[in-house]
């Protein structure tokens, strides 16, 4: 049976920043099998970047982090780094005396997220093949925990508009971010473990090392969103324009459901980031089996290889950019979404303005930060200015 709800998966609020209904179903869009096998976080790009897995030229770019390479992303990283040294707080010795059903807890726990200004909170179980099967030292990781918290924030729609998607602002842009995401999963994580249950905070650039667990899976679980063409969790009200952390707990938590927005269909059609991507990673052709679960496969050599060794910016954001989906939740975008979630013609139609209004293009007139590099050892270069810089990104 088809069961709608208002807004996102568990968020009641009814002066909500995202007001379609959001059908809601058993099962995620995407076919996962039985057969899906974990994954060493050794094996992810980084990982494999820095041991020559993708080429020497790449292996050398890795001696620094791309957030290292512009002054702004490196201060961001900076507080995220002296985050993540937070020690866990212990679990208190004995439960709060609060109801323990899991509505009412979920409930609560989303308006906390809510509270700390997450724009999206959902819940899912932690399925086994999410976690990984070993960390970057090469220990063994087991499955602890049962349920998953999923906190969403948005990226900055302005500086993502004005950018080309590739240029120096673009880890920034996810730093900003993950800054966020990381106050508020060690926050969240610590007011549950003095509530009496264990938790674990899961946030920040996988070279932060804060990771147990892939987070598109849950992602998917949790209704934030269905998979894109991209090889990102796609988010109905927010596109590819955000970044997302976790919060693992043995809280007794009812789980969201999975979401149903006709994206299948759409990225079959669309396929506008496949076109933007400057690397080619983004397949353009149909979907595929890959590890048990069914997915548009993203070229991670192909796409890690273009970040690292970009000369003229860090990380690449053109997917994100250039999707018909990211959009600010305005009224005029959300009546689109209600079409395009509807109606077929409306697909079609969105897709083609899409194109004709060239979503991929950059606004420099609405540019407000410098474009520079840190070479190292303190040295700043500039790169360019190619337009009037405005000072201000309104």
């Amino acid at each position: 049976m088809k069961n709608w709800t208002r807004g996102l998966p568990g968020r009641r609020e009814p002066q909500s920043l995202f007001p379609l209904r959001i059908r809601q179903v058993a099962r995620p869009t995407t076919l996962i099998t039985d057969t899906v096998r974990r994954i060493d976080l050794r094996d992810t790009a980084y990982g494999l970047a820095a041991r020559g897995e993708y080429g020497p030229v790449v292996q050398r770019s890795m001696q620094r982090f791309l957030p290292e390479k512009y002054p702004l992303s490196a201060a961001q990283k900076d507080v995220v780094d002296h985050i993540s040294l937070i020690q866990a707080n212990p679990v208190a010795p004995q439960i709060a005396p609060i109801p323990q059903d899991p509505q009412t807890l979920s409930r609560h726990v989303k308006a906390v997220g809510y509270f700390l200004k997450a724009d999206i909170v959902g819940i899912c179980q932690v399925p086994e093949f999410a976690y990984y099967s070993h960390d970057r030292s090469g220990n063994p990781i087991i499955p602890a925990y049962k349920n998953a918290i999923l906190i969403v924030m948005r990226k900055d729609w302005l500086t993502t508009r004005a950018s080309t998607g590739y240029d120096w602002i673009g880890d920034a842009i996810s730093f900003q971010a993950y800054q966020h995401l990381a106050m508020v999963a060690e926050t969240l994580a610590n007011y549950i473990r003095r509530l009496g249950w264990d938790a674990s905070a899961q946030y920040g650039p996988s070279f932060v090392n804060r990771y147990s667990v892939l987070l598109p899976p849950l992602l998917l679980l949790a209704g934030i969103g269905e998979v894109s063409r991209a090889g990102i969790i796609l988010n109905p009200f927010l596109g590819l324009g955000y970044k997302a952390a976790a919060v693992l707990t043995n809280m007794p938590l009812a789980p969201d459901s999975p979401i149903d927005f006709g994206l299948q269909d759409f990225c079959q059609r669309c396929g506008i980031c496949a076109e933007n991507c400057p690397s080619k990673a983004i397949p353009k052709g149909d979907k595929g089996m890959y590890n048990g679960y069914e997915t548009w496969k993203l070229d991670t050599r192909r796409c890690a290889s273009f970040n690292f060794t970009n000369k003229k910016g860090t990380m690449c954001n053109r997917c994100v950019k250039s999707c018909p989906w990211t959009r600010p939740p305005t009224w005029e975008n959300n009546l689109v979404r209600a079409l395009v979630t509807r109606w077929r013609l409306a697909q079609l139609a969105a897709i083609r303005a899409a194109r004709l209004l060239r979503t991929g293009q950059a606004h420099p007139e609405d540019r407000w930060w410098f474009d520079m590099e840190d070479v190292g050892n303190g040295v700043i270069e500039a790169r360019g200015q190619k337009a009037p810089f405005s000072g201000c990104g309104s």
